[in-house]
């Protein structure tokens, strides 16, 4: 969430503590089921928070266990494929598929190659296996490209998940706003004779301009 949509959450939940404090009679008799519908999109708005948030959080992590595997499939299993090839296979028809991809390319190519890798490797695996392979070296392979793989499909999850959550946020937003326009008039109108509460009424549901520090910021500090 920005700044100002945080904002605007802390508003909306000091809005529910007040009308749950005072508990308003005149307004809670007229207005109850606009009540209910503002506790909704409230718990709504909650519930996207902690999913962009998540999501945000998760996608980071994703990203960087991305490097760590991407480092793993190049330096651990296509980097000594490459060598070997380079060192002994040199004319074999498959001998660029043996080679290893240019450096900076797109992680889902990457995973591409080392596939293709894997199954160029596989006629001539007496060839890796002695010069220090494992025998199921083509397999691992494969398998650490497919690791490279989930977690690309898992952040990109992450992002439709965060993505999600931001047009909830909006939508909600955008609810909450007309719903606590009726709601403001209801107050008013009860706490015309309350100076002191009515004043508290419109602080509630003032809207801050302090500096916020978004969830998922904060809990990465922690």
């Amino acid at each position: 969430m920005k700044g100002r949509e945080i904002r605007k959450f802390d508003m909306l939940r000091r809005v529910q503590q007040f009308l749950d404090e005072f508990a308003v009679t005149m307004f809670a008799a007229r207005a109850a089921a606009t009540r209910k519908e503002f506790d909704q999109v409230v718990e709504e708005m909650g519930v996207n928070e902690t999913a962009q948030a998540t999501s945000t959080l998760t996608a980071k992590s994703q990203t960087a266990l991305q490097a760590v595997l991407r480092r793993d499939l190049v330096m651990h299993h296509m980097r000594p494929v490459a060598t070997i090839a380079a060192a002994h296979l040199r004319d074999v028809p498959g001998f660029k598929a043996l080679q290893l991809p240019r450096k900076g390319v797109k992680v889902a190519v990457l995973v591409q190659d080392a596939t293709a890798m894997a199954e160029a490797a596989r006629p001539y695996q007496e060839v890796f296996v002695g010069n220090g392979r494992p025998e199921n070296f083509a397999d691992a392979l494969v398998a650490a490209a497919a690791a490279v793989r989930a977690s690309i499909d898992a952040r990109a999850k992450c992002i439709t998940n965060r993505a999600g959550a931001r047009d909830g946020l909006k939508a909600t937003a955008t609810r909450a706003h007309l719903v606590l326009r009726f709601l403001d008039a209801q107050v008013q109108s009860a706490l015309v004779d309350d100076p002191k509460t009515l004043a508290a009424w419109k602080s509630a549901k003032r809207i801050g301009r302090g500096k916020v520090v978004p969830m998922d910021v904060a809990k990465v500090a922690v």
